[in-house]
């Protein structure tokens, strides 16, 4: 079911307010975010003093889980992702052991944004934006953690729950991953048509999508990059081909694996194949480690696809 826009979007002065927050460079948004060092207390980052209550360390998996997200919404909205060390800018999140307010809550995003002037105007150094999630302190991360994030995010960016009821029994996180009614398949790890649409009503669209040349229909890969490389569009029923450099892979082992939950993926990091596609996140990683844990120093996130792509074989092109 298609939601509109104005039911899963802030008010217009939140939005405003936001945009001054991640301000316009050139084409795109800046998002520059900061991932809370375990042992600081989230509560000293909303300058309302500490809630006594230490950040944990948030595991590999959770910190690529975050920067896969706003990587992927990168090559759909106008937004330029940043992650800042120095924990000076506003935007934060944190990993705790649990988030203050109800007790079935996993995920809380709260703000202050603090103006001066008529129209107002943001004061970043005094403004905050703070992500808390509960995603325990154990290795991997489930699909309910991955649910919890993206539904954060959402917040951050400026999606809210639909109609202002999380609960509305008309809609479910298949319908917008702001919903927290779970659908039949599991809990959504990804933002629905909706969603995005939404999210690009507020940031805009890239302002230089991929798209198809005159000539060919195929899209390459020559080298593995921070986040992976983004695909907007791929559909190898139109005839769409992954080409991929073969010396990506070490040893020229070409094959490709198909997971689609977190429990195989990381079983899938000790398989003999080169390429595991995860199908519950279009994501495709490069194994450079073997049957030895991890990706592997070459290794990682390879490329991120449009959800529901079925990623088969047949359609990649080693070059």
């Amino acid at each position: 079911m298609g939601i509109a826009a104005g039911l899963i979007q802030e008010d217009a002065g939140t939005l405003t307010l936001l945009r001054q927050l991640f301000p316009r460079r050139g084409t795109h948004s800046l998002v520059r975010y900061g991932l809370v060092s375990a042992g600081v207390d989230p509560g000293v980052l909303t300058r309302a003093g500490g809630r006594g209550s230490a950040a944990l360390a948030f595991n590999p998996q959770e910190a690529a889980f975050i920067q896969e997200v706003l990587e992927r919404l990168a090559g759909l909205i106008a937004i330029q992702p940043e992650l800042c060390s120095d924990g000076a800018c506003p935007f934060q999140l944190a990993s705790v052991a649990k988030v203050p307010g109800e007790d079935d809550t996993t995920g809380m995003t709260s703000s202050q944004f603090v103006t001066s002037g008529d129209p107002p105007r943001l004061l970043p150094d005094e403004s905050y934006l703070l992500i808390e999630l509960e995603l325990q302190d154990d290795p991997g991360l489930s699909v309910w953690e991955q649910n919890a994030i993206v539904h954060e995010l959402g917040h951050a960016l400026g999606l809210r729950h639909p109609g202002g009821n999380p609960e509305d029994p008309r809609y479910t996180d298949r319908d917008t991953v702001m919903s927290y009614n779970v659908g039949a398949d599991g809990p959504a790890t990804w933002f629905s048509e909706s969603d995005l649409g939404a999210l690009q009503s507020i940031w805009g669209a890239p302002a230089f999508p991929l798209t198809r040349g005159p000539t060919t229909s195929s899209f390459r890969l020559d080298a593995l990059i921070s986040g992976g490389t983004v695909f907007s569009g791929f559909d190898p029923e139109l005839g769409d081909r992954l080409e991929i450099n073969a010396q990506l892979v070490r040893g020229g082992g070409h094959r490709l694996i198909r997971v689609d939950s977190t429990r195989d993926l990381k079983q899938a990091q000790r398989s003999p194949a080169s390429l595991v596609f995860d199908e519950s996140t279009s994501a495709l990683h490069l194994n450079s480690n073997g049957r030895r844990p991890g990706w592997g120093g070459d290794g990682g996130l390879l490329a991120v696809f449009d959800p529901g792509l079925e990623l088969r074989t047949s359609h990649i092109q080693w070059v």
